[in-house]
């Protein structure tokens, strides 16, 4: 398991070097409180789906005022050792929410036809596995 969340993590933060600095204090954190997911496929979801509710629910925290956080779409990744190769796992993805107590500033909303929405959307996509807090270091998101 240690070598899977190495895996997704290296792929989530390769991808989020790009992005916005996001930086914010919490006393047990010295880092950016994150919200890594690890979600199986339903029948019919796609990648493309899960990028669609992602970027519907980036909206919506950007149309609620909240503009310090993100969702990034981290495709999963498995090895193979006899080859020592990676292939893409078409039975799991990730998704990554950065910054995610930035999103406290428009709890009060949730639960509206935009949250409902995304909610949908990722539901029609993936069934969430396993939720893990994280701390990332402040230093992954400086340009």
């Amino acid at each position: 398991m240690r070598n899977f969340l190495s895996q997704v993590l290296m792929a989530g933060l390769s991808l989020i070097l790009c992005s916005a600095q996001a930086e914010q204090k919490s006393s047990t954190c010295d880092g950016v409180v994150s919200i890594l997911r690890l979600s199986n496929f339903v029948d019919g979801g796609s990648e493309s789906g899960v990028r669609k509710a992602a970027a519907m629910h980036n909206a919506w925290y950007k149309s609620h005022g909240v503009l310090e956080n993100s969702q990034v779409v981290v495709p999963v990744m498995e090895y193979d050792r006899a080859t020592d190769t990676v292939k893409r796992d078409n039975k799991r993805i990730a998704t990554l929410h950065l910054n995610s107590e930035a999103s406290v500033a428009a709890r009060e909303y949730q639960g509206d036809e935009g949250w409902k929405g995304f909610l949908n959307a990722y539901n029609q996509n993936t069934e969430v596995q396993d939720t893990i807090f994280l701390c990332l270091p402040n230093e992954i998101f400086r340009r």
